[in-house]
């Protein structure tokens, strides 16, 4: 595409060949051209001569659920600025993006658009991407919340907060560091400085909303952690109670058991195993006993709740 004032060169998915020419033409270390497609780019600039080498990441359009890198939650496109030129290059197609700055550049008349212009307009693609991924998140934390109050904390409700922590720790990553990147390239584009104020009001309304979105969900973490403690501690607390009922109850009956065991021995000569009044002195003692050993136990206190019950 070819204005007045400069061309603007839209390369997509080229091949080694292809990037070599352009770093001949742009007179730019090769190695700069052949690695401007790695994923693992960051949004970044850095000037080489007369030409900037910006580095910017847009929003894919349709991400899996699963996404929670950079990587893939966007996707990469280079910038190579000069005085008359504007080279963009990126491995997937972005038909939307790339019609979108078409259209704001024939907005202008032949002799108003500028490089300048071009750049601010991928900016605002960028900023623009964000926009609906993060409407989409908060509404996962308010769904995310309304679970956790519900008391469904199950497996895949913590999962959901795991995806949108780390979702918006990305968004975060990419919206911080392409405010820096145009923090150095505004320098350069006085002509259209009111346009990239606008833009970078954007960034900062995102990344506020980003910030916003990683801090209630780590809340919403933590207390789902929490309450899932605090359900295994009473779950623990009642086999407790239950396990100090059964004991109370063995010590009564464990010495009933040794005298009763104790007379169903089978030996001709027991005291009172002839007297007349024998089974009604056993269940004396057994009594006697049974007093005794309550006493015992209500002294220590081993009948009372525990506290807070």
């Amino acid at each position: 595409m070819h204005f007045k004032a400069f061309k603007w060169v839209d390369v997509v998915d080229p091949s080694p060949a292809v990037l070599e020419h352009l770093a001949t033409l742009l007179k730019l270390p090769q190695k700069v051209l052949i690695n401007c497609l790695n994923p693992d780019y960051l949004p970044h600039v850095e000037d080489f001569g007369g030409t900037q080498f910006v580095v910017l990441r847009l929003m894919e359009p349709h991400p899996p659920s699963t996404a929670d890198t950079v990587q893939e939650l966007t996707t990469k496109i280079v910038l190579f600025v000069s005085e008359d030129s504007v080279y963009s290059i990126h491995r997937l197609p972005l038909s939307e993006d790339i019609s979108a700055v078409f259209q704001k550049m024939k907005q202008h008349s032949h002799d108003a658009g500028t490089v300048a212009h071009v750049v601010a307009y991928f900016f605002e693609r960028v900023s623009i991407g964000f926009d609906a991924p993060l409407v989409e998140l908060e509404r996962k934390v308010d769904h995310f919340e309304e679970h956790i109050f519900k008391g469904e904390r199950t497996k895949s409700a913590l999962r959901e907060g795991y995806y949108i922590k780390r979702q918006a720790s990305a968004f975060k990553k990419v919206l911080r560091f392409t405010l820096e990147v145009q923090e150095e390239v505004m320098q350069s584009l006085e002509t259209t400085a009111g346009h990239m104020l606008v833009i970078k009001d954007r960034f900062e309304r995102n990344l506020f909303y980003a910030d916003d979105v990683f801090e209630n969900v780590q809340s919403l973490l933590s207390m789902h952690l929490a309450l899932a403690s605090q359900k295994t501690n009473e779950a623990s607390f009642k086999t407790n109670e239950i396990v100090r009922v059964l004991t109370v109850l063995t010590i009564f009956f464990l010495p009933l058991n040794f005298l009763a065991g104790v007379y169903g021995m089978n030996f001709d000569r027991i005291p009172l195993l002839q007297h007349e009044h024998g089974f009604w002195y056993a269940l004396g003692m057994m009594l006697i006993m049974s007093m005794g050993l309550f006493i015992y136990v209500f002294r220590k206190g081993w009948l009372r709740p525990p506290p807070g019950k």
